[in-house]
């Protein structure tokens, strides 16, 4: 797939544009109606299928900085440093018809999200769009702190275009669409199945299973509308395992 690069001059203006228009459209921004203030954050990225752009890089000042992306797997984390968005960029493609090659510090702009006000830790969900409106990668942001997600919880995010009725944890919690919530049901220390009930806004069952939890663990559920040829929805799962805090060790007391 070819796409049609930007100038860094045009992307420069066309930037808060952009961000007006990505806000509203986010899921988990409905407590951040402004892009973040400049600061210092960490993101990581995620996505489930082969994207058409496979050489992924994102712009920190004037560097590219190349992402690595394993489909299902979080990516490592990277730094991000007096941003309001995080875009992502490949390398502008040679001319065809022989001429002198572009220069390789030259990229053209493939997605964009605004990043979360006051944010220090970040995850990205990447996929493919399936129209050619606007740019070829949508990217939706999440506050991935463990303060707004913590070890022991589930967060659910629904890509459908209705609202569900998630009953989970002991308790049904309404999921509108493009939104997401986070659920944290009662665990043992060993953790355990936890059943789970999905229903439409009509309260048909769509959906029932059970998802595993586990104290030091979270569970990032992606409900996607049905892939072509399938009748069930789409879920997708993404682990995390939160490093238990050492307990600070007490110092011994000196012998009188």
């Amino acid at each position: 797939m070819k796409y049609r690069p930007l100038s860094p001059v045009i992307t420069k203006l066309l930037l808060p544009a952009f961000l007006a228009i990505l806000l509203p459209a986010t899921p988990g921004m409905l407590e951040a109606k402004e892009p973040a203030s400049p600061g210092i954050l960490e993101f990581s990225c995620v996505t489930w299928n082969n994207l058409p752009c496979p050489d992924l890089f994102y712009r920190q000042g004037n560097k590219y900085l190349p992402i690595k992306l394993s489909p299902g797997q979080r990516s490592q984390s990277y730094p991000l440093k007096d941003a309001r968005a995080l875009e992502l960029f490949i390398p502008m493609e040679s001319p065809a018809d022989g001429a002198k090659p572009a220069s390789p510090d030259h990229y053209e702009m493939v997605g964009l999200a605004p990043l979360l006000e006051g944010a220090k830790r970040m995850l990205f969900l990447i996929e493919a769009k399936k129209d050619s409106n606007g740019l070829p990668l949508q990217l939706r942001g999440l506050d991935d702190s463990v303060e707004s997600f913590p070890a022991g919880s589930f967060r659910f995010i629904n890509l459908t275009p209705d609202l569900l009725r998630i009953e989970f944890g002991g308790a049904t919690h309404e999921l509108p669409q493009g939104e997401a919530k986070v659920v944290a049901p009662d665990l043992t220390a060993a953790g355990g199945f936890v059943p789970v009930i999905i229903k439409d806004a009509e309260g048909r069952k769509i959906l029932e299973n059970r998802f595993f939890a586990q104290p030091t663990g979270r569970e990032l559920v992606v409900i996607s509308p049905p892939a072509d040829g399938r009748p069930e929805m789409s879920l997708k799962f993404l682990s995390d395992v939160i490093p238990a805090t050492p307990t600070p060790r007490k110092k011994a007391s000196s012998p009188r």
